[in-house]
């Protein structure tokens, strides 16, 4: 599943994507996509709903080889909110529904690309391969002569002979503490936010320095009574210092 798609070019992140195909009166077969996308605050929600609302959708969805386009309406639509203000998240449940006239076009493409294929070169059956001798007839290995220590092909033969399970392995490794594991999550986590960071100040939506300063506005605010729970007021007005400065 691609962690982003695009509806109307605009980039969207997804957390969950399913796709199938369905038949057509017209006899067109047309693709409907369920979509799971999650934004947080007020903001980021009034922006997909708008991006929303100009339908037909384009949809782009990208793979390992290319990237798939059509054109789309709403079927169905859900949303849930957690949580209030700008930490407020909310969840669309989004069904998107090939237009027929989409899927003919689509196919119409294909069919023009195939015709387009230079045919398969056909193959020419050569005399030198036809067979002559019996093929149950045994083989006579009483001409063939190996060079070589005898022992030594019998070791090689039995090194290929011996499943792979029989092989030695080495030791297993040490399972991740939950420290490591946190600093592995954490640092995953900052990563994938530079890169919706990115892609952000690319399309020309924010300006990185507007998102740090929005951070450190969060950080003077909430920081200390979201973080004492979990490690409590002392190292939580610590680590703000260290912070802010």
């Amino acid at each position: 599943m691609p962690d982003f798609i695009k509806l109307n070019g605009t980039a969207v992140r997804t957390t969950g994507l399913y796709r199938r195909t369905i038949p057509h009166a017209s006899g067109v077969t047309l693709a409907e996509v369920e979509l799971v996308i999650i934004v947080r605050g007020s903001m980021a929600n009034r922006s997909l709903k708008q991006l929303l609302s100009k339908e037909p959708i384009r949809i782009d969805i990208p793979s390992s080889t290319e990237t798939e386009s059509f054109v789309t309406s709403i079927e169905n639509v859900m949303v849930g909110a957690s949580g209030t203000g700008e930490a407020a998240a909310y969840r669309f449940d989004l069904t998107l529904r090939e237009t027929p006239e989409s899927a003919a076009n689509r196919k119409a493409e294909r069919a023009a690309v195939a015709a387009a294929a230079p045919p398969p070169p056909r193959s020419r059956t050569s005399s030198l391969l036809e067979v002559t001798e019996d093929p149950d007839e045994p083989l006579d290995l009483s001409g063939v002569t190996v060079s070589g220590d005898s022992a030594v092909w019998a070791t090689a033969l039995k090194q290929l002979t011996t499943p792979p399970s029989a092989k030695p392995t080495g030791p297993p490794e040490t399972p991740l503490t939950t420290l490591e594991r946190a600093g592995i999550e954490a640092t995953l986590v900052n990563l994938r936010m530079d890169a919706v960071i990115d892609l952000l100040e690319i399309s020309g939506l924010v300006r990185r320095l507007d998102v740090e300063r929005q951070f450190m506005t969060l950080v003077k605010n909430r920081f200390v009574a979201e973080v004492t729970p979990l490690v409590g007021e002392k190292i939580a007005k610590r680590a703000e210092r260290d912070l802010l400065g």
